[in-house]
């Protein structure tokens, strides 16, 4: 692995440690943890691509963020399934920023990137507020 493979995965993995912390203030952390992940995974995204764009293919970038996220949560998810129940949705929320972020690099047209972030928000804060609340309730019942 190159030196800014290596750096890139590193960003994501660091990124997902300081997020975490955010959880602890109960259920409104696990809402503001995936709306901040989502933002900061998205804009870390787009900014890698474009960075690193002649060096580093745009499917590398993205395959290092969804490794680099799921370094840190995947293996508490498969060891604790039961007890990471409520954080599921946040680690998949932050998988689909990276994946978006990937998507909105590729649109060309100003107005399409609008478009797309503006849906991008809008299914990230239904997920966050109200999907989410779906989830907790089934879980605790």
């Amino acid at each position: 692995m190159g030196k800014n493979r290596f750096l890139i995965l590193l960003g994501y993995t660091a990124l997902t440690i300081v997020i975490s912390p955010i959880r602890a203030l109960g259920n409104i952390g696990i809402k503001l943890s995936s709306i901040i992940g989502f933002a900061l995974f998205y804009l870390l995204t787009i900014v890698l691509i474009k960075r690193y764009g002649g060096k580093i293919s745009a499917p590398s970038i993205l395959f290092m963020g969804l490794l680099g996220i799921s370094l840190v949560n995947l293996p508490f998810h498969v060891i604790y399934f039961n007890d990471t129940l409520g954080t599921l949705l946040e680690y998949i929320i932050h998988l689909s920023a990276v994946v978006a972020g990937f998507y909105y690099v590729m649109i060309k047209k100003l107005n399409y990137k609008i478009v797309y972030n503006v849906v991008c928000i809008i299914i990230v804060l239904v997920t966050s507020f109200y999907v989410n609340d779906l989830i907790l309730k089934a879980i605790l019942n």
